[in-house]
């Protein structure tokens, strides 16, 4: 190793061109986030600027700005500049990329690898290891080693293949010595390195007040806006009322005040019914020793939820109409809109407080209530509700409207504003809301901060799963190496007359060489769902009207071909042709022993699933967004036993536990899946066959890269 004394100096610009391409990729993710999505070439634009801000942090460790430049700088400068040139090539040509040697792949493995492992001995260096000491010996060691095993995939004849334990062990080894060496150098060298005392730039203060005033701006602006309440829907106070005869108000009150006895009721059996939920759930729990909601859980939470938001609208719509009361010439109608408005308000609070007293410290609870569903459950539904029954605008509105009732009830029943009965029926209503206000604590202050702390929690969640979703689409959609599929269009035509496969019919499939099998556990890396043609369809009883909205689109041809799959992909949950869909290197099909009233049901749910957006953070707790094998879980929960495993820390349903399933189960009276057909492809083909029922079952253990 060189000695730095004989170096020879040299002013770079690394950091100005690592921040101008963090500057660049800053701007690209933001248009690209703006507009929704990322066209060609935004996607690799931003990929571009990430390699060139990484390619400067490489060049900096090597050579700090103001240190003069070793032989050992030359070289991993050298490896860095080589390194950006493969990376390069392999963002914008796609030969260089899918080439069936990895060629491309290999070489920026090596490069970045060896100028990353060169650049850090290179910091450690500077920050004073040497051979000499111990501690400095150790860690170069360390260091170099770990970046040996690195280099050395870029060797190996299968760079996706599995690594073996002993790699795996050893690198874990290295890596500890490496941090923990690498830690104590430099904090180490921290503590006696020379301070720079140099003052700041002309341009530096005014630039720094500029920024903060900037920063103190835009954070004010941010604090407004995730602190702003929900529109109250008393802010603007109807006065509808007054334009109405006096016996059109009058039929009109009759009417409402058989609604709210309606509504009323509702409200009392569902909180029944959610109570004897709430208790069902919390000892199958315990029973079971689980924490996430099965999809038969989340559609009774969701149903009993929505039937709840829908009476709570109209009892605010009446308690909004009827607060406007005041202009009604006649004081007996003027005193029946006033009791039912307020009576609706009391109804509102008492079922809103029971309701959120209830879920309020249950925070898998909340947040299931809080999750939208396209096209009928707008997100944060149940923050809405926990601010509106805490709202001390609304409490002290309810409290001096019952100062009214209680100073004129008296008047009331002596002048008959309503029937003794009707009139007994709303004091009762007006006092259990007033009993539930003052006995069911729920602070304000306490709601206030944990409405603006989701809010903070759900915008720092958003940036942060956009690029995680902007990553897993990337590995979803790129393939290293560019061929025809070992199943071809008119092999699936061929196997499909040969076949005829069944709604409900679940699908197996594997692409060979894509990055994100890489990332999914073994063989069998997707699944979809068979739904068969609308004639298959109408001998289970299911049409457009049992479907709903999405028959329109499922009907529609698929570039000429019918429709009869349905599978969650990047682009979402859509309806797909078999072609396109089979159109793979193997499928494998198995069919659930079910009747046809259960195929049915499970078809029914997979398509009220349709036009949801793809779950890229995995998780199956929630059922806003699905994965390939959450659809098949949600169309077949309590129909068939699927058992969760646990991937990345995870409960999962994934398409290899499926197939798993299937080979424990098979030749047993429990087996719940049935063969149908496997298309393979054996080591050095081109063409898939058709396979045996015991090689499907093979097809469980083979390893995630067979025949790559």
């Amino acid at each position: 190793m060189s000695n730095e004394d004989t170096a020879t100096p040299w002013r770079p610009w690394y950091a100005l061109g690592q921040w101008s391409s963090a500057l660049v990729l800053l701007v690209v993710l933001l248009a690209g986030f703006f507009m929704g999505q990322f066209p060609p070439p935004m996607g690799q634009l931003a990929f571009c600027a990430f390699g060139v801000f990484t390619g400067f942090a490489f060049a900096r460790m090597a050579h700090p700005i103001h240190s003069p430049l070793t032989r050992l700088g030359r070289v991993a400068l050298g490896f860095v500049a080589a390194s950006q040139i493969f990376y390069q090539l392999l963002v914008w040509v796609e030969p260089w990329r899918v080439h069936p040697s990895v060629l491309g792949w290999r070489l920026w493995w090596g490069t970045v690898v060896a100028a990353l492992g060169l650049g850090w001995l290179q910091v450690l260096w500077r920050a004073g290891a040497r051979w000499e000491w111990k501690s400095g010996r150790a860690t170069l060691g360390f260091t170099a080693i770990l970046g040996v095993l690195f280099l050395g995939l870029s060797f190996r004849e299968n760079p996706a293949a599995s690594l073996p334990a002993w790699w795996g062990w050893m690198t874990a080894a290295m890596l500890l010595g490496a941090i923990t060496g690498s830690g104590v150098l430099i904090c180490r060298w921290w503590r006696k390195r020379e301070r720079n005392e140099r003052p700041l730039p002309r341009w530096m203060r005014p630039a720094l007040s500029v920024l903060g005033l900037g920063a103190l701006c835009a954070g004010s602006f941010y604090l407004g806006r995730v602190t702003q309440p929900p529109p109250s829907p008393f802010d603007l106070m109807p006065s509808a009322l007054a334009a109405l005869s006096e016996d059109q108000l009058a039929d009109q009150m009759d009417q409402d005040l058989a609604a709210l006895r309606t509504l009323a009721e509702g409200m009392d059996e569902l909180r029944a019914r959610e109570s004897v939920l709430h208790t069902q759930i919390r000892e199958t729990w315990q029973r079971e020793q689980r924490t996430m909601y099965t999809p038969t859980e989340n559609r009774e939470i969701r149903r009993l939820f929505t039937e709840y938001l829908s009476h709570r609208a109209s009892l605010i719509r009446m308690a909004a109409l009827y607060s406007g009361y005041k202009p009604v010439a006649d004081e007996v109608l003027r005193a029946r809109a006033y009791l039912l408005g307020y009576t609706a308000a009391a109804v509102a609070l008492e079922s809103g407080r029971g309701f959120v007293a209830r879920y309020r410290d249950n925070e898998r609870a909340q947040a299931k209530l809080n999750e939208g569903e396209p096209g009928w459950l707008k997100e944060g539904m149940f923050d809405e509700v926990y601010h509106s029954v805490t709202s001390m605008e609304h409490l002290q509105m309810f409290r001096v409207h019952g100062r009214l009732f209680a100073s004129e009830f008296g008047r009331w029943q002596r002048g008959q504003v309503w029937a003794a009965r009707d009139l007994q029926w709303l004091a009762a209503r007006i006092h259990r809301g007033q009993v539930a206000v003052d006995s069911i604590e729920l602070h304000p202050v306490r709601a206030w901060f944990s409405r603006v702390g989701r809010r903070l929690q759900r915008d720092a969640y958003n940036p942060v799963y956009e690029a995680q979703e902007l990553v897993a689409t990337f590995m979803g959609d790129t393939r290293i190496v560019r061929r025809e599929a070992f199943i071809p269009v008119d092999l699936v035509r061929e196997t499909l007359a040969t076949y005829q496969l069944e709604p409900g019919d679940i699908i197996l499939e594997r692409r060979n060489w894509y990055l994100s099998n890489a990332f999914l556990p073994g063989f069998w890396p997707h699944t979809a769902l068979y739904i068969g043609t609308p004639d298959q369809l109408k001998t289970l009883g299911l049409d457009a009207d049992q479907l709903g909205a999405h028959w329109h689109e499922y009907t529609m041809l698929d570039h000429g071909n019918p429709r009869v799959v349905i599978e969650a992909v990047s682009d979402g949950v859509v309806f797909a042709s078999a072609e396109h869909s089979m159109n793979a290197d193997y499928v494998a099909v198995l069919r659930p022993r079910l009747t046809q009233a259960q195929k049915a049901e499970a078809i029914r749910r997979a398509f009220a699933h349709h036009g949801k957006p793809y779950d890229f953070n995995f998780d199956f707790g929630t059922a806003d967004k699905l994965v390939c094998s959450e659809l098949v879980y949600h169309a077949y929960e309590g129909l068939l036993d699927f058992e969760m495993e646990e991937v990345v820390g995870k409960k999962v349903i994934t398409p290899l536990g499926i197939m798993n399933k299937f080979v424990a189960q098979r030749g047993t009276p429990a087996a719940q899946l049935d063969f149908v057909f496997f298309l393979d492809t054996a080591p050095g083909a081109k063409r898939a066959r058709l396979a045996s029922e015991a090689a499907c079952c093979d097809s469980a253990t083979r390893p995630k890269v067979f025949n790559e």
